[in-house]
């Protein structure tokens, strides 16, 4: 019988049934709309169904065959969890069937209560402890407020197998340092959490002067706060209530020895915060990503210094296990690519403004700009560095709205402008580019021309003629 073989195997086949359950599933929800048919009802589509409620449904017959079975099914549907807020509004008809409703759907709103996914979740975990401990990955999204985040540790306190969360950055502010303590600690299980998302997002201004929302309990400053258990962190967005500042960095820092440090789209972190947990993770850090924005959003800023006077290329090197880097600096020299040892691979993307040690900026000093072309050629010598290695590495380099592959020799960029002050002469040989407009993201409706590229020398001759310009 198939229940008699080994459980690894049963659980592969049981996961192809659940897959092919899910594939003759619904995926998408529908509503009743009447606002584009003159009155007239007609089914709408709303959105799509949630994987987690995906996974649920494709197990519902494989729950019902034994409690071998049952307990299988549950585990892979409650392995990863979406929890979020509900928005918008209802009117009820008289019928499911589209055929038989009679008039218009009522217009009367039914309430339903925003947090009630969050809270059936809190009453679902205590009652079915065995369902939280199949939880290994969970995501809220949409609750910001003190009471939603007591709710949200309640629910992270009854799951003993998490491996991974992503959370709203307020819970930075209202959680207390028992609420982090307990999540960031040791099991008894011998399991601990690795993965830590805080997802940042702006609130309306009638929150933001609410004077019940600025609590901020620092859990931070507490010793019982131990990052140490951390293999990733990411930080993603910006806000404009108590965001997460390199105060938090630096605290965080104490005790976090991380695999991998993401920092996207933020606007109040700082390469000081950056420094600060990379220093602390320099023995084990493989991944590192850091792409501020600035405040309107548009473009991507130039990194502030780190107030310590310290050399931010030297310090990237001092972490022999990082493979995979993207991140903007206030400066880059060829110091960053002159050691031929680093383990980096793939693709690897560094923004920047200018060239360590000149005080004039690339656009008005001769001098930068020989140190910037300096720049490009030690690059290249690491590449084929790593290919002798047989090492796979390509380097792009992000100054200003231009974009370098030293690899190729080429540059990706809007020449427009040098097309018109050369009166058609240069550049000879452009050819259209497949990237840009990098440091930028989107084009919000401005009117951005499609990129050319060319090769370095060309670009070089361009900017000694004053075609174009950093």
């Amino acid at each position: 019988m198939i229940s008699r073989l080994p459980f690894e195997l049963l659980s592969s086949i049981l996961e192809e049934a659940a897959y092919s359950n899910a594939r003759e599933i619904q995926h998408y929800t529908y509503g009743v709309d009447t606002t584009s048919t003159k009155g007239k009802v007609q089914r709408a589509l709303r959105g799509r169904v949630a994987n987690d409620s995906l996974r649920w449904l494709s197990t519902d017959a494989i729950r019902q065959v034994n409690t071998q079975w049952h307990d299988w099914a549950c585990q892979y549907a409650f392995r990863d969890l979406y929890i979020r807020r509900w928005r918008g509004s209802e009117r009820w008809t008289q019928s499911r069937n589209l055929h038989i409703i009679q008039g218009y759907p009522s217009k009367d709103v039914y309430y339903r209560d925003p947090y009630c996914s969050l809270r059936k979740t809190v009453a679902l975990f205590a009652t079915h402890p065995s369902l939280a401990s199949s939880v290994r990955r969970i995501f809220f999204d949409g609750f910001y407020s003190i009471e939603t985040t007591a709710l949200i540790f309640q629910v992270l306190e009854c799951c003993d197998g998490l491996d991974s969360v992503a959370l709203p950055w307020i819970t930075l502010r209202y959680g207390s340092d028992d609420d982090w303590s307990h999540l960031l600690q040791l099991r008894q299980n011998g399991t601990a959490l690795s993965s830590l998302e805080l997802l940042a997002v702006d609130l309306k201004q009638s929150q933001i002067k609410d004077h019940a929302r600025q609590v901020d309990k620092h859990p931070l400053r507490s010793h019982t706060v131990d990052f140490g258990h951390l293999r990733r962190i990411k930080l993603s967005g910006s806000s404009n209530l108590m965001p997460i500042n390199d105060d938090d960095l630096v605290a965080i820092s104490r005790t976090a020895r991380l695999r991998e440090l993401h920092i996207t789209g933020t606007t109040s972190i700082t390469t000081k915060g950056l420094v600060a947990l990379g220093r602390a993770s320099e023995a084990t850090l493989r991944v590192l990503e850091h792409s501020p924005l600035s405040e309107d959003g548009f473009e991507h800023p130039n990194a502030s210094s780190t107030g310590d006077g310290s050399h931010l290329c030297h310090e990237i090197l001092q972490c022999p296990h990082l493979c995979d880097l993207a991140i903007s600096l206030p400066t880059i020299c060829v110091d960053l690519f002159s050691d031929p040892s680093v383990k980096w691979a793939g693709d690897v993307q560094i923004r920047a403004a200018g060239v360590c040690g000149q005080l004039s900026s690339l656009e008005k000093s001769r001098d930068a700009q020989q140190g910037f072309v300096n720049i490009l050629s030690q690059a290249r010598s690491l590449i084929q560095a790593q290919q002798n290695r047989e090492i796979d590495l390509n380097i792009e380099l992000y100054i200003d709205h231009f974009i370098f592959e030293p690899s190729k020799q080429l540059v990706h960029a809007d020449l427009s402008l040098g097309e018109i002050l050369s009166d058609g002469s240069w550049p000879v040989m452009a050819a259209p580019s497949s990237k840009g407009p990098y440091g930028q993201t989107g084009q919000y409706g401005k009117d951005e021309r499609a990129y050319q590229c060319v090769h370095e020398e060309e670009f070089l001759e361009g900017l000694q003629k004053g075609y174009i310009s950093f």
